[in-house]
């Protein structure tokens, strides 16, 4: 077991995974440091500033939010889910409406995969997409499965990387098997930072 053990642990590091890893919990920290400044200055400047929050959310039209979510999703995560998940937490039915929010951001994942996979017949989009995210498909090719699980757990653009593994074709039931973990973030987000559970 323990030789196992030591040989996972050589293949991730030959991999570069602990690097990836550990950029990817800096870049975590960074963001939630940068939410924790904003919300702190926002408190100090902004008089009850929660209940202001609280107002605007309540305001939100239930379809239109859903649409705009499951767009932004689909196309590159243009707005981070956690705005979303905070929204959730003030509804009347959160549990309800956090799983819809997680079911929608797996399936907007699913469609950028099929989209990547579609843009193949068209050269120049390809070609465009291909030079725009070149990092991000050396990444894919490299890292594959375990970039797509920590995509979905972590603030990495998921429906991006989902995009990428289509355009190197990545195996469609690995992908969509692996994608499932999109919907722990949302339960883990929603019981860590918002008690929404």
């Amino acid at each position: 077991m323990r030789k196992k053990l030591n040989i996972y642990h050589r293949f991730l590091k030959y991999k570069g995974i602990y690097g990836l890893a550990w950029r990817s919990f800096i870049k975590l920290l960074i963001i939630a440091l940068i939410i924790t400044i904003i919300l702190v200055l926002a408190q100090h400047f902004i008089n009850d500033l929660h209940s202001k929050i609280n107002v605007f959310l309540q305001q939100w039209n239930t379809s239109m939010t859903l649409i705009i979510f499951f767009i932004s999703e689909t196309i590159l995560g243009l707005i981070p889910p956690d705005f979303f998940i905070a929204w959730a937490g003030k509804s009347n039915y959160p549990f309800l409406l956090l799983s819809t929010l997680a079911v929608l951001s797996y399936v907007g994942g699913v469609l950028a995969f099929f989209i990547g996979r579609w843009i193949q017949h068209f050269p120049n989009i390809k070609t465009w997409l291909e030079f725009k995210l070149n990092n991000h498909l050396g990444e894919i090719k490299r890292y594959g499965g375990f970039l797509i699980v920590f995509s979905a757990l972590l603030p990495l653009p998921f429906s991006t990387i989902s995009l990428l593994a289509g355009m190197v074709n990545y195996p469609k039931k690995n992908f969509l098997l692996l994608g499932l973990t999109r919907l722990l973030r949302f339960y883990l987000y929603a019981l860590v930072l918002f008690h929404v559970i």
